[in-house]
Protein backbone atom coordinates (compact mmCIF):
# COMPACT_ATOMS: atom_id res chain seq x y z
CA UNK A 1 0.00 0.00 0.00
CA UNK A 2 1.57 3.40 -1.05
CA UNK A 3 0.97 6.86 0.97
CA UNK A 4 -1.58 8.32 -1.03
CA UNK A 5 -3.66 4.82 -0.63
CA UNK A 6 -3.46 4.65 3.01
CA UNK A 7 -4.92 8.38 3.17
CA UNK A 8 -7.28 7.61 1.10
CA UNK A 9 -8.71 5.00 3.40
CA UNK A 10 -8.72 6.68 6.18
CA UNK A 11 -12.25 7.99 6.98
CA UNK A 12 -13.84 10.87 7.24
CA UNK A 13 -13.38 13.42 9.94
CA UNK A 14 -16.96 13.36 12.02
CA UNK A 15 -17.98 15.93 14.70
CA UNK A 16 -18.01 14.51 18.31
CA UNK A 17 -21.37 15.74 18.89
CA UNK A 18 -23.44 15.47 15.66
CA UNK A 19 -22.18 12.88 13.88
CA UNK A 20 -21.95 15.37 10.82
CA UNK A 21 -18.89 15.23 8.35
CA UNK A 22 -15.98 18.22 8.78
CA UNK A 23 -13.34 19.40 6.55
CA UNK A 24 -10.02 18.79 7.50
CA UNK A 25 -7.73 21.32 8.27
CA UNK A 26 -3.98 20.66 8.48
CA UNK A 27 -3.41 22.78 11.74
CA UNK A 28 -7.56 21.90 13.17
CA UNK A 29 -7.24 19.14 16.08
CA UNK A 30 -10.72 20.22 17.13
CA UNK A 31 -13.21 17.19 16.93
CA UNK A 32 -16.76 19.52 17.36
CA UNK A 33 -18.62 21.01 13.92
CA UNK A 34 -18.72 24.81 14.43
CA UNK A 35 -22.54 24.25 14.24
CA UNK A 36 -22.07 22.39 17.46
CA UNK A 37 -19.90 24.82 18.92
CA UNK A 38 -22.32 28.09 17.59
CA UNK A 39 -19.36 29.60 15.21
CA UNK A 40 -19.85 30.55 12.28
CA UNK A 41 -17.15 28.51 9.77
CA UNK A 42 -16.07 29.76 5.91
CA UNK A 43 -15.12 26.55 4.56
CA UNK A 44 -11.76 26.38 2.50
CA UNK A 45 -14.00 24.26 -0.34
CA UNK A 46 -14.70 26.16 -3.65
CA UNK A 47 -18.30 27.14 -3.32
CA UNK A 48 -19.99 28.32 -6.52
CA UNK A 49 -20.94 31.91 -6.98
CA UNK A 50 -24.84 32.66 -6.71
CA UNK A 51 -26.63 33.66 -10.21
CA UNK A 52 -27.74 37.16 -10.74
CA UNK A 53 -31.26 37.64 -11.14
CA UNK A 54 -32.15 37.82 -14.62
CA UNK A 55 -33.35 40.49 -14.10
CA UNK A 56 -30.76 42.82 -12.82
CA UNK A 57 -30.12 45.62 -14.48
CA UNK A 58 -26.24 45.68 -16.23
CA UNK A 59 -25.84 49.46 -15.25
Amino acid sequence: MNTSEFYDALPLKACDTCGETMEELADCYSNTCPKCKGLTFYPLSPVTPATPPSDADPA
